[in-house]
């Protein structure tokens, strides 16, 4: 029986490429801001981002009538070292009020109209889990310190997961897309990818994910200390496949989607950052498809903005997860819209034409 080949592979033969960010459409609409009768750039960030949005969708303005929240979900093996405060049947759980939309970020999407999807790329439970689109790969990764936490196999077969995930949607009719995660014990995973990826030590990386008192956070930081001992010189999937999640793979495969088929992604924290990262490594240009959100807790988090250069807009010291911040980036970049298209313009306003100095 013939091998499964997917779309991933000829990202790792070089054979799919990216094109940046259609500069020309960024400036056309960024333009149109300068009509606004306000101080000119006086929205800052948001009109760049709102501009991007509309570059991106090959539009004069964004089309943020359609969106999605896509919840990656998966179990981590890493939880046997006690470096989480819940277990893993948490994962499941929560998953499942995600589906169902109760959760922090479920009930805020759901008053903005926004769908949720809660998708389960590696929860280690024997059944299907409710609520969720199942699209396991595997039941949760293995124990990095014991074994490697997942075959190159498996995390390619991830990838793809979130790069059709993109591609359904697309097809859906979803003009933008909201990436969260699920998964206890993925900030160990995470804090280790961008270690390995970034080249910092434990210290630097290892923040408190969900909570944990200062002995669970001591032998937290220890387990990634240990791990990043463990090699030297490999590569970003090697790294994945090494020490990362099944539902950190997914996003991956959303950024590097997202890219493919022009479709904007608002990213979350952490989390969602290095795997953007990962994606970035991978297929150059990508993180020019990327609106950022905020910046958590997670004491790697601002590193991690840094090498996207994708500054964001919201610093609330949150760690929720789950796409929370994503969600509330889509509220601020809808009323930014609501600027764009109804307030006054110069000439209608009684003001004169502001002049640009800058």
């Amino acid at each position: 029986m013939a091998e499964t080949r997917y779309l991933f592979d000829d990202i790792l033969e070089n054979k799919l490429s990216v094109e940046p960010l259609d500069n020309e459409a960024y400036e056309k609409v960024k333009s149109e801001w300068d009509r606004v009768s306000k101080p000119i750039n006086s929205f800052g960030a948001l009109e760049d981002l709102h501009s991007k949005i509309a570059a991106i969708q090959g539009a004069e303005a964004p089309d943020l009538s359609h969106m999605r929240l896509i919840v990656c979900c998966g179990d981590h093996g890493i939880v046997e070292e006690g470096v989480t405060q819940t277990s893993q049947e948490v994962t499941k759980i929560c998953a499942t009020n995600i589906g169902k939309g109760l959760t922090t970020a479920g009930t805020m999407a759901r008053h903005l109209g926004i769908d949720i999807m809660a998708v389960d790329v590696g929860i280690n439970y024997e059944k299907e889990v409710p609520y969720t689109l199942n699209r396991r790969v595997k039941y949760g990764t293995c124990n990095f310190l014991k074994q490697p936490a997942m075959s190159v196999e498996e995390f390619s077969r991830a990838v793809q997961v979130g790069m059709d995930l993109v591609k359904e949607s697309k097809e859906q009719g979803y003009t933008a897309l909201l990436l969260g995660e699920m998964g206890i014990g993925n900030t160990t995973s995470a804090a280790v990818v961008s270690g390995y990826l970034l080249d910092l030590n434990a210290e630097q990386v290892t923040g408190r994910g969900a909570g944990l008192d200062d002995e669970g956070f001591s032998r937290k930081r220890a387990v990634v200390s240990m791990a990043l001992s463990k090699y030297s010189g490999l590569s970003p999937v090697e790294i994945c496949a090494n020490f990362g999640g099944l539902e950190l793979a997914a996003m991956t495969g959303v950024v590097i989607g997202g890219g493919l088929y022009k479709v904007p992604i608002i990213i979350d924290g952490m989390l969602t950052q290095v795997s953007a990262l990962v994606a970035e490594r991978l297929l150059e240009n990508v993180k020019d498809y990327l609106i950022p959100s905020h910046i958590s807790k997670e004491p790697v988090a601002i590193k991690l903005a840094s090498k996207l250069n994708l500054p964001t807009v919201l610093e609330a010291n949150m760690a929720v997860g789950e796409g929370a911040g994503a969600v509330m980036m889509a509220q601020i970049l809808r009323l930014t819209d609501t600027v764009f298209h109804d307030a006054l313009k110069f000439g209608e306003s009684g003001v004169e034409q502001y002049e640009k100095f800058e």
